[in-house]
């Protein structure tokens, strides 16, 4: 514990204090090499190239991915592939001792270090976004001539294989697309031979090795392809000449220089140390530390940056990272959760570049004049546009149509403008999908029996019947109108198309229905079945990640919402509890979220697909089980853990909403509100004790404190300024776009 070094006494120093600790560091760290791909090796990756480093002593192997890799088309869904692995093979003997593998967030750097013989071994992983490549660094510390090994490229298909002087490349073709991959490997020191399939290191002082590789994939293209293998060569090859000319001191500096700054915006600190025992024991043995909170929320953080960052493709259900070329569902793009949920941190958590690739993703195929999923509403006799439930990088979407899905991608379409009030992104990119995504619903509503509009032949995915009106898509299509609305206030926007959609949303069912026996209705016509345990909470849309259900709005929806999330019980895999983290924290209840968040932390091995309650949870290198590894958990528990935090309510910023006690005392900074606000808190024994609010925007800013009585609000450098306690329990101030402001309570 460390109450003395954050919890002074002095109400006035505390928030001080804490801002200027040392920050904890955020490591997952083992005592030996993995063993299984899925459970124990460690990810790297810059957004668009990743790999998996296994740290074994006599071999290692580094599997790596190239998020546009993908075998299928425009007819055929096909699968993400394994680009490839390299493989070191050591003139050393397996056993040694000091061996420690681990994988730091605070700098995207993955370490291997063990001692053989008296010799220091140490190789350093991390994948540098500027410089698009992945390096790996191997060093003797204080020894000079001991590195001898063997380093072998081979491609993850049935793909070319070529060494050329220092550097290794593969290449070849799929259905649609091409690639390449190189590696080069740079000595000081020692020799370096060429044979045949592989590069042979002897007496080395230090060995860099940088990898790369890309394929022709171009979402804009009506072909999805840009180019031929030669411009791909020419491409990967200028890419590796640029980071080659570079020493591994400069790499690595201009990684870090990337890297850290966007990591450290957000920190979470629970009064917890980093233990000195590896990370398998702490999620097998001490799972309530609550450094594995910290650890687990940060996580999520760090493989959005590694999975989601530039590029034309949002994170897949494995992020970015496959070793096999037929993964579970084809590590494809899931329309009923999955894509959705992998950008529910990214805004509060404070990553809000990494939506680039999923807006771009969304808003390209949407408005592709002809395509596919204009297609499918075009099957539909609607305009705008639609998806299937499985969807490849083609365009490609087959298996249930799922139409709500266009409504669920355009909340996020507003979400980025929300938090960020860029007005320019709204107008030229999520203003016109957002339009046409309406212009569906205009073409698909119907009139029911009461002069209500509903969607109908709906479902709730992925169980039950196909009826007209079901609460999946009656709140979608509300928060789609809502939100399209509030757009074109925004925009000044005023024709036919607003006075269209004006009429429609008031005649439109809003999906909120309480049911026979207290709880919000699934659908229309078939009786809900309580104590239905589905994994999907599609009825639940409102609550969470929407907010029409809320306590602040009316009380008698959000106890019907309470008893539907009951019903649904505590059970299911990875991602579906950290949704239900989420909607137990949007109602106030952070022991019940808390105690989900420790359930989706159980630890497992199982890597089949499975929907057994027991078998879902975490792998000892954190990555989430669904099973098998979906990353969607992941980022449903960073944002759930958030959503513990702060809340954006009707009447405000509603801070520390569902703290649970095992939490009492703790801080957190960085952490986003819509309306351009970042958010820091320190609190004590529950309550909180000081804070600061940054404004980027300039707007007014509103908290709603329920539980803490704001006593006063000081520029960071200046005087006081004037705070008014509004009817509603809002506690309202003036702010200046760039500033930052004192809070403290009492």
């Amino acid at each position: 514990m460390r109450v003395g070094k954050y919890f002074l006494g002095l109400a006035a120093c505390l928030y001080a204090a804490a801002a200027d600790a040392e920050r904890v560091p955020m490591k997952l760290w083992y005592d030996e090499p993995a063993k299984v791909w899925m459970t124990s090796a460690l990810p790297v990756g810059n957004g668009g190239i990743g790999a998996m480093f296994f740290g074994g002593v006599a071999k290692e192997r580094l599997q790596f991915n190239d998020k546009t890799l993908w075998a299928g088309s425009t007819t055929r869904r096909g699968a993400y592939q394994n680009m490839g692995d390299l493989f070191f093979e050591f003139d050393t003997p397996e056993t040694c001792t000091n061996y420690r593998r681990e994988l730091s967030l605070d700098d995207a750097i993955g370490r291997v270090s063990y001692t053989i013989d008296g010799v220091d071994y140490l190789r350093e992983y991390f994948a540098s976004n500027p410089d698009s490549v992945i390096v790996v660094r191997l060093t003797t510390p204080g020894h000079k001539g001991k590195l001898n090994f063997s380093l072998r490229m081979q491609d993850g298909r049935q793909g070319t294989t070529r060494v050329d002087g220092h550097t290794m490349t593969i290449k070849g073709t799929l259905d649609l697309l091409s690639y390449e991959a190189q590696a080069r490997l740079q000595a000081d020191g020692g020799m370096v031979e060429t044979k045949s399939d592989r590069l042979e290191v002897k007496g080395a002082d230090a060995v860099t090795v940088v990898l790369t590789g890309a394929t022709n994939f171009d979402l804009a293209s009506p072909t999805y392809t840009r180019g031929d293998a030669d411009e791909i060569h020419r491409r990967v090859s200028a890419r590796m000449d640029k980071a080659a000319r570079k020493s591994y001191k400069k790499l690595k500096a201009v990684h870090l220089a990337d890297y850290q700054p966007l990591f450290a915006r957000v920190e979470l600190d629970l009064d917890a140390e980093q233990p000195d025992y590896t990370t398998d024991v702490l999620v097998r043995e001490h799972k309530d530390n609550a450094y594995l909170d910290m650890l687990y929320f940060q996580y999520g953080r760090y493989l959005m940056l590694g999975s989601s960052r530039g590029g034309q493709l949002p994170s897949n259900l494995q992020g970015l990272w496959n070793n096999v070329n037929n993964p579970a569902w084809e590590c494809d793009y899931h329309s009923n959760i999955n894509v959705q949920m992998n950008y529910w941190p990214a805004e509060v958590a404070n990553l809000s570049e990494c939506y680039a690739p999923f807006i771009t993703y969304v808003s390209t195929e949407a408005l592709k004049d002809g395509g596919s999923w204009q297609q499918v509403a075009r099957k539909e006799n609607c305009r705008g546009w639609a998806v299937h439930t499985q969807n490849n990088i083609f365009g490609y979407t087959d298996w249930l149509i799922n139409r709500p899905a266009n409504a669920w991608y355009c909340t996020h379409l507003w979400q980025h403008y929300a938090y960020t009030l860029d007005k320019e992104y709204l107008r030229d990119t999520a203003w016109p999908v957002m339009k046409v995504t309406c212009q569906y619903w205009f073409d698909r509503l119907k009139e029911n029996t009461e002069g209500r509009l509903v969607a109908p032949n709906e479902w709730s995915p992925e169980h039950g019947p196909w009826e007209d009106g079901v609460a999946y898509a009656q709140q979608l299509v509300y928060a789609l109108f809502e939100e399209t609305l509030a757009a074109a206030g925004v925009l000044a926007v005023d024709d036919a198309f607003v006075s269209e959609l004006k009429e429609k949303f008031s005649r439109l069912d809003n999906g909120l229905h309480v049911g026979s026996w207290g709880q919000i209705k699934e659908w229309t016509i078939q009786e809900d079945k309580q104590g239905d345990h589905q994994r999907h909470l599609s009825h639940l849309m409102a609550l969470y990640p929407c907010d029409q259900i809320s306590y602040l709005k009316d009380k008698r929806y959000a106890e019907a919402a309470k008893v539907a999330l009951d019903s649904r019980g505590d059970g299911a895999t990875g991602w579906s509890r950290a949704w239900k983290v989420a909607c137990w924290a949007r109602l106030w209840d952070g022991e019940r979220a808390y105690r989900l968040l420790k359930q989706a932390q159980n630890i497992t091995d199982v890597t089949v697909v499975s929907m057994d309650d027991n078998a879902g949870g975490v792998y000892e290198n954190l990555f989430c089980a669904h099973p098998s590894f979906q990353i969607d958990g992941n980022f449903g528990a960073t944002a759930g853990i958030a959503e513990m935090m702060l809340q954006n309510t009707v009447k405000g910023v509603h801070l520390l909403p569902a703290l649970p006690s095992a939490w009492d005392d703790g801080r957190f900074k960085g952490l986003k509100a819509k309306g351009g606000f970042v958010f820091d808190v320190a609190w004590k024994d529950g309550k909180m004790v000081e804070g600061r609010v940054h404004s980027a925007a300039g707007q007014e800013c509103r908290m709603y404190l329920p539980d803490a009585k704001l006593v006063e609000v000081k520029k960071s450098k200046g005087g006081k300024v004037a705070f008014t306690q509004e009817a509603d329990g809002a506690v309202v101030f003036p702010t200046s776009a760039g500033k930052s402001y004192r809070l403290r309570f009492e």
